[in-house]
């Protein structure tokens, strides 16, 4: 592991802790929030064992005081001003999205083939979290009895000079 992949590991760590503050702080008793939870704990979890494993000290540092205090600072933002469970799942799956984005990322350079199944795993399940937060936010764009998806209800980009586009979910950077 060098320094690149450890400010990686430690920027997930990050996103999955604000994530789990964020769903702790917008309900206790929803069970998509405790999902999402346990998930981002889970990988908090993974993260945090990988850089223990690590056999320099200050590569082994747990997430900060800096980080606890912005995580509950962020959770608070997301909090405030939720009235409905509606208002509540959509921030949640805004946070949720960005710490998949993150975990893509970091598992498409990883190079540790034990971590990368474990992010594999996560990864499926956030996916699966953010399915069924979809339909249970998205229910009010329901037409003629057909749900229109994330995908469809997008543009299409198009450009002119590549004929191969990239998912925003596709678990490769694409150079």
């Amino acid at each position: 592991m060098f320094d690149k992949e450890v400010e990686r590991l430690r920027r997930l760590r990050a996103a999955a802790l604000r994530v789990r503050a964020v769903a702790r702080a917008l309900g206790r008793g929803d069970t998509l929030l405790n999902r999402g939870r346990c998930a981002a704990w889970r990988v908090a979890r993974t993260v945090s064992g990988r850089l223990r494993a690590h056999p320099y000290a200050s590569y082994q540092k747990d997430a900060g005081i800096g980080v606890v205090a912005a995580n509950s600072l962020a959770a608070a933002n997301a909090a405030l001003g939720v009235r409905t469970r509606h208002q509540g799942l959509l921030r949640f799956e805004a946070h949720l999205r960005s710490l998949a984005r993150e975990l893509s990322d970091v598992r498409a350079l990883t190079s540790a083939s034990d971590l990368n199944d474990s992010f594999a795993r996560s990864q499926i399940e956030i996916r699966a979290l953010l399915a069924a937060l979809g339909v249970e936010t998205r229910g009010q764009y329901e037409t003629r009895g057909v749900q229109l998806s994330e995908a469809s209800a997008m543009a299409p980009v198009t450009d002119a000079g590549s004929a191969l586009t990239v998912d925003s979910d596709w678990p490769y950077l694409a150079f």
